[in-house]
């Protein structure tokens, strides 16, 4: 089994970048208990954004590829791995997906 990571800066850049804007976006979503929910979500979302990428070996020639990044299971290793990132901090923190019931 081969367990090469082939990216170069720029696929590395790149993951980043998409994994703080999945963070980002899932603080804004709903209401958070803890300002470091983006970083907790950024860091899960580039993790596995790098896994379904370098490590998964059946996904690795599939098309586009960018920098050595495969970039379709890329973004869907990432999206899979950041929402449930975000499921389980939310749950763990007792934020909410949906604001409060207004009072009548």
């Amino acid at each position: 089994m081969d367990l090469n990571i082939n990216m170069a800066l720029g696929g590395w850049v790149l993951v980043v970048i998409g994994a703080l804007v999945i963070g980002i976006v899932a603080q804004f979503i709903g209401e958070t208990r803890t300002g470091f929910q983006w970083l907790v979500v950024g860091i899960c979302a580039g993790i596995g954004a790098v896994v379904a990428s370098e490590f998964i070996v059946d996904w690795r020639t599939f098309e586009p590829v960018w920098e050595g990044l495969a970039l379709v299971p890329a973004l869907v290793g990432g999206l899979v791995v950041g929402v449930v990132a975000d499921a389980v901090t939310r749950f763990v923190t007792g934020g909410r997906y949906f604001g409060r019931p207004m009072a009548a």
